[in-house]
């Protein structure tokens, strides 16, 4: 009895435990539980609504902001398209005769070419725009992560000083977003419709559009 009660007096109040996935003893340390907790994390993290409205909010702004550089450019470019057209000869008599003016036969064949070249170059040039503005989503979309700001509470909240996990937690606010009253409930059917809308603000500067070798 005496040599029993010896051996159980030696077990120590904070002995530690064994892997709770493997049993394995404490010591080496097993990598199982270290693993198994990263997992559960990356499984709430998919799991948080938050997460959820963060990143859509980022998409969502980012494209509207490629979106709207690009129909900046292809504007300007329309421009300087039209003004090159303008400035053909007998251009003029081309568009008020719907494309049969009272010119020679030749002059109305130099013309046409002219104008089919003009139109060439300007596809070309709203497709690069197109390409150029696509290429600027990794500075958008950091632009627009750099602007969410989120909030952790105090160690001495009660929400962390005695937790309620399960239903209660749930019921938590997640995140919030402030909208301007004037703001449509159909923002985004209208951007399902249109995936090329521009709206919201401006952020980074819109490069220079340059323009055809054929508007100079």
């Amino acid at each position: 009895m005496v040599g029993t009660y010896s051996a159980m007096a030696t077990v120590s109040g904070d002995i530690d435990p064994s892997c709770a996935i493997c049993g394995a003893p404490p010591f080496p340390e097993c990598p199982h539980e270290s693993q198994r907790l990263e997992l559960a994390v990356d499984q709430a993290q998919q799991r948080w609504s938050g997460m959820r409205a963060i990143r859509e909010w980022v998409l969502n702004h980012a494209r509207d902001q490629v979106i709207s550089t690009f129909h900046q450019l292809r504007g300007a470019r329309y421009q300087a398209h039209l003004a090159y057209l303008q400035s053909l000869p007998c251009f003029t008599l081309y568009y008020r005769y719907n494309g049969a003016p009272p010119i020679h036969p030749t002059q109305l064949q130099l013309l046409h070419s002219q104008i089919q070249q003009a139109n060439m170059l300007f596809k070309q040039g709203v497709d690069e725009d197109w390409r150029r503005s696509c290429l600027r989503y990794p500075e958008v979309l950091d632009y627009y992560f750099d602007l969410v700001q989120f909030q952790v509470p105090s160690d001495r909240d009660p929400a962390i000083v005695d937790p309620r996990f399960g239903a209660v937690a749930n019921e938590r606010p997640r995140i919030r977003e402030k909208r301007p009253s004037g703001d449509s409930t159909t923002t985004k059917e209208h951007r399902k419709k249109d995936r090329r809308r521009s709206r919201g603000r401006t952020p980074p500067a819109i490069p220079h559009a340059p323009m055809p070798g054929a508007f100079h």
